[in-house]
């Protein structure tokens, strides 16, 4: 016979095993015990449990149970204080993290969004039908937006590449004129600008990455920036569709088109997969899910790769492709404050300042292959800009809720840059705020690590291009000297292009995660910046007020 007796201190658990019949003589509740009979083994209690009284007094038989929960809070406090208070703090801290979840976010004035999405995978009808041509004008203007901009509206709104027409108010759009923008990719005046640069090696350098892109390119005609070779991107922002993209946006930069050049049929093959996989919605990017971090930077670069083959060829088997392009990319543009971001944006999601830069150099490559393009888009984006503007649009950052400290050279310099083509003037002096920025010295060029930001110098390049004068050739012969010197040499696997992790680049790069393709692509539209476009402010322009 065993039993259990109340526990305190280090009796707790005390276990009496084989206890002896009681004795005639004292008063019991239980039952003789034969001496005979073989004695019950006890079994192992474990220490420090909650404890219970076994009693046949009548007298106390239910008392606990009539205890009030202040006298059991009480017991529990002073038998088992331990699992008491880590009960209590298990419970409190449960109410604080669904007090914390519930309790609606202020001090931003709107609410956060988490851009990312999943859509169903299609059904073989819907494979199928995304797969048959599609019908469609051969303009895309006018185009009904999603602001609800009326035809009639979009009509007397569209612009092509040369009748611009300025609005008003200091920052209002007003698109550059885009004709000729192509011409010193192909035209005499390469040579010449090469030569006033005082550059001799730029070119053999570009030539080298071309290569070394020539040599990574598929079967199928795509490029890939996760696998393929040393030190690729993160598999998690594979995307064909922005690889192909980046490549051919590095061939087209340096005059070498579907048609002519020396790789024509490595642009050719390009073009050809981008076409292929565009979805009837007119997306090029390679996947179904919608969300994805790549989805508009892959859409919005293939974009203005295919504009700008169609504007070199003039080839009318690109024309509805790219028409496609642009209608999607309009129509994923938020309705009201005009920004882009990985997916269509609708009522509460926010743009990005990074996305938003390619999609309207989007839509000026079609003003520049003759594609109209309705204004209201330009002036949505122009709101979107001041949203993500500081210092009275001398500074800016990736979103618009973000603090001031989030502002950055690159997004300052993409920010000027859209700022540029949709008509600030040169003298403009939020322009000359923001030159002077990014020509100080905390944000010169250099490859160091956590400082190369070959990402920042794409869009800077192309700022100090417009802008020209003596500041802009002291800043191109410094970074291309920096980045040739960094180049790999010689050829195989590596030879011509560009490592993203000796050293490691700012975060705002991205190199680190993007691969070596990424960062061979953007070294090389770097260095093809004094030929891929014509200089916005004109010379007759520099004076003007």
């Amino acid at each position: 016979m065993w039993f259990r007796r109340p526990a305190t201190g280090a009796d707790e658990a005390t276990i009496i095993e084989n206890a002896k019949p009681a004795e005639a003589s004292a008063p019991t509740a239980f039952p003789k015990v034969k001496a005979s009979k073989p004695a019950v083994r006890a079994k192992r209690v474990v220490a420090n449990v909650p404890q219970f009284f076994l009693t046949l007094n009548p007298d106390v038989v239910g008392s606990h149970s009539l205890l009030t929960w202040k006298d059991r809070l009480r017991h529990q406090w002073v038998n088992n204080r331990e699992g008491f208070l880590t009960s209590l703090g298990l419970h409190g801290l449960l109410v604080l993290i669904f007090a914390l979840y519930l309790l609606p976010m202020s001090g931003q004035g709107r609410p956060a969004i988490l851009d990312v999405g999943w859509t169903p995978i299609p059904s073989a009808a819907a494979k199928e039908a995304m797969t048959k041509p599609v019908k469609i004008e051969s303009l895309i203007g006018p185009v009904k937006t999603t602001a609800g901009v009326s035809e009639a509206k979009a009509k007397k709104k569209d612009t092509k590449a040369d009748d611009a027409k300025p609005g008003p108010g200091e920052n209002a759009a007003k698109p550059v004129e885009v004709g000729g923008a192509l011409a010193a990719r192909t035209g005499e005046g390469r040579a010449v600008i090469w030569q006033d640069l005082k550059i001799d090696k730029s070119e053999r350098g570009i030539g080298a990455g071309l290569a070394w892109l020539v040599r990574q390119q598929e079967k199928g005609g795509n490029w890939k920036l996760h696998e393929g070779y040393p030190d690729p991107g993160e598999r998690v922002i594979r995307t064909d569709a922005g690889a192909t993209a980046l490549a051919l946006l590095a061939f087209l930069g340096d005059g070498h088109t579907p048609n002519e050049g020396q790789h024509a049929k490595v642009v050719k093959k390009g073009v050809e997969f981008l076409k292929s996989i565009q979805k009837a919605s007119g997306d090029y990017h390679d996947h179904v899910e919608q969300g994805r971090q790549t989805a508009f930077y892959a859409h919005s670069q293939a974009t203005i790769a295919m504009c700008e083959a169609y504007a070199l060829t003039h080839d009318p088997s690109l024309k509805s492709s790219c028409e496609r392009a642009i209608k999607f990319l309009l129509d994923s543009q938020h309705p009201r404050d005009g920004g882009w971001r990985y997916q269509p944006q609708l009522g509460e999601s926010m743009g990005d300042l990074s996305v938003t830069g390619w999609a309207l150099m989007a839509l000026h490559s079609a003003r520049i292959a003759k594609l109209n393009v309705p204004m209201d888009n330009f002036e949505r984006a122009t709101l979107f800009l001041e949203t993500v503007s500081e210092q009275n649009g001398a500074r800016y950052k990736y979103q618009p809720n973000d603090p001031l400290e989030k502002v950055s050279p690159a997004m300052t310099a993409e920010g000027l840059l859209c700022r540029q083509w949709l008509g600030w003037p040169q003298d403009h002096p939020s322009q000359r705020d923001a030159l002077a920025y990014l020509l100080s010295d905390a944000n010169r060029p250099t490859w160091a690590p956590g400082r190369r930001n070959v990402y920042a110098w794409y869009y800077t390049a192309q700022v100090l291009h417009n802008v020209g004068g003596p500041e802009w050739q002291a800043w191109y012969q410094h970074t291309s000297q920096l980045i040739l010197q960094n180049q790999n040499p010689g050829g195989g696997e590596v030879g011509g292009s560009w490592n993203p992790n000796k050293p490691p680049g700012s975060n705002e790069e991205y190199a680190s995660k993007a691969g070596r393709l990424y960062l061979t692509a953007l070294s090389l539209l770097v260095l093809e910046t004094p030929i891929r476009h014509a200089a916005i402010y004109k010379p007759e322009m520099k004076n003007e007020k």
